[in-house]
């Protein structure tokens, strides 16, 4: 039996043996190549200060920083706010019931679990 030949991009075979180690199994879940199923929802945008701004879909979001996101505050706007308008919010003055509404509308919109439920990420 001959060993499969490594492709020509240098990355090693997908199921084949590197440095003589056995063979694996076929994989199960490729999420190399695993594209996002149905469209994606509405964005989230806001007004805040006669400015607006479009929050990111937290499914584009890596799962740690969601997590983190869903219970801190600061974390989730410097997670979801794309780096052009982070700085200009963060600075900005809000008072906290507009704060804690704002997040509230978001997780609603994407579905998303409480701020206590963080763990829990929607599927």
């Amino acid at each position: 039996m001959t060993a499969p030949t490594a492709p020509t991009n240098g990355a090693a075979p997908a199921n084949g043996p590197v440095d003589g180690e056995p063979q694996l199994p076929a994989t199960t879940l490729n999420l190399d190549t695993l594209e996002r199923e149905g469209a994606a929802p509405e964005p989230f945008s806001f007004l805040h200060n006669g400015r607006r701004y479009t929050l990111l879909d937290p499914k584009e979001i890596d799962w740690q920083d969601l997590i983190s996101a869903l219970s801190n505050p600061f974390v989730f706007f410097s997670v979801t706010l794309p780096g052009a308008d982070q700085a200009v919010f963060l600075e900005s003055k809000m008072p906290a019931w507009k704060l804690n509404k704002l997040i509230d509308r978001y997780i609603e919109h994407y579905g998303l679990p409480s701020l206590g439920e963080a763990g829990a990420l929607p599927r």
